[in-house]
């Protein structure tokens, strides 16, 4: 138990140092935050099973985890070494100031436990454990191995990461599949490479590389969500669904895939269905502004305006240039003969992102009933 705290502690400060963000550390599971005591120190979080009969393991998760290759590798060296150094520390301490017995025996069974704690997790296994999440983390030693055959790309890799953080999406995605994937294939810039498409709205490449990502590795539950996305922007809604249930399956307080799957829903005329995935996104979000302008466009469509009004209203207020909120508000306006401010507002939707679903349709619809 001793050990696995320090091991933890390692892998969290040296990566909240390097990332400049916060960390999640779990003691005596791998992510399940029930039946654990939770406190937590400035950026640091940490969940403590409560029953030690019921501990298997710990978990560390780094709020960003897109920091230099030669960095995560140190990262990955302090979990294991962490344990061996204080418990080398504690034992030399021991015999050098002629402690009690006991405890120069505590101290000596605790540097054994770390030595074979510190091998157990540098020698690299093939073998990965399953996070309460879904996702499946290789032992320190198998990432450290992996990390070794980026550093072959490693400069090309950083600054595709640092592109990718800066926001420079459409960049950082052809340094990832140009100069980075020919010849390092790991699920983590397939899930990066996929992402960046995404954010640029190059849905074909974003399949691609979803497809090749599948060749390597499974999907966890971000991938499912990713891969379902694509699929709605080609209108494959029955696949989008599975695919979102399966994101579900494995994480099922993924806030995107819950509005999302609400969403394509909507996109099906399954306004009744969709509404209770809205719903549990918002209880988990209660900022995420999508959900409130989708749940309104499913409450407009099932005869519910003023309820409507009201979610698309709370969806203006946490982002004032949401574009689904100007179309979903134009729909509105649509639905009570406003013709003219339905037009204005589709416009707006437009001008915010010209990729709005439908929203030329709907253009045309307010076009054509103005010359009625």
């Amino acid at each position: 138990m001793v050990v696995t705290i320090f091991h933890e502690l390692g892998h969290a400060i040296s990566g909240m140092h390097f990332s400049k963000a916060g960390a999640t550390i779990y003691l005596g599971s791998y992510g399940d935050a029930s039946g654990s005591v939770k406190f937590s120190v400035r950026r640091l979080k940490v969940y403590i099973r409560k029953n030690p009969l019921k501990w298997s393991g710990g978990m560390c998760v780094l709020d960003n985890n897109l920091f230099p290759v030669n960095k995560k590798i140190i990262e990955l060296l302090a979990g294991s070494l962490t344990p061996f150094l204080f418990g080398s520390v504690f034992f030399f301490a021991a015999l050098y100031f002629d402690m009690h017995g006991s405890i120069k025996l505590c101290s000596g069974i605790f540097l054994g436990v770390a030595i074979f704690s510190m091998f157990q997790s540098l020698v690299p296994s093939s073998r990965p454990i399953e996070s309460f999440q879904g996702k499946f983390i290789n032992n320190d030693g198998q990432q450290i191995k992996k990390l070794l055959k980026f550093r072959k790309v490693a400069p090309v890799l950083d600054r595709a990461v640092e592109l990718y953080d800066q926001a420079q999406y459409k960049k950082a995605a052809e340094l990832f599949d140009s100069q980075v994937l020919p010849f390092v294939r790991e699920p983590e810039i397939f899930k990066l490479a996929t992402l960046a498409y995404l954010h640029v709205k190059n849905f074909e490449k974003a399949r691609e590389m979803s497809t090749e990502h599948l060749k390597v590795a499974a999907f966890d539950a971000d991938d499912f969500s990713n891969a379902a996305l694509v699929c709605s922007h080609f209108e494959e809604n029955d696949q989008a669904l599975a695919y979102y249930h399966e994101s579900l399956l494995l994480d099922p307080l993924h806030k995107y895939s819950l509005n999302n799957l609400g969403f394509t829903l909507n996109n099906m005329e399954r306004y009744q269905d969709a509404i209770p995935y809205f719903d549990r996104a918002i209880a988990l979000d209660p900022e995420f502004a999508y959900s409130y302008n989708n749940r309104g466009l499913a409450k407009l469509m099932l005869g519910d305006r003023q309820g409507g009004l009201a979610d698309i209203n709370n969806s203006f207020k946490l982002d004032a240039e949401n574009a689904y909120a100007y179309r979903n508000l134009g729909i509105y306006h649509l639905t009570k003969n406003e013709y003219e401010v339905a037009l204005e507002l589709f416009e707006k939707a437009k001008s915010s992102d010209p990729d709005t679903h439908k929203i030329d349709y709907f253009l045309e619809m307010a076009r054509q009933q103005q010359t009625l």
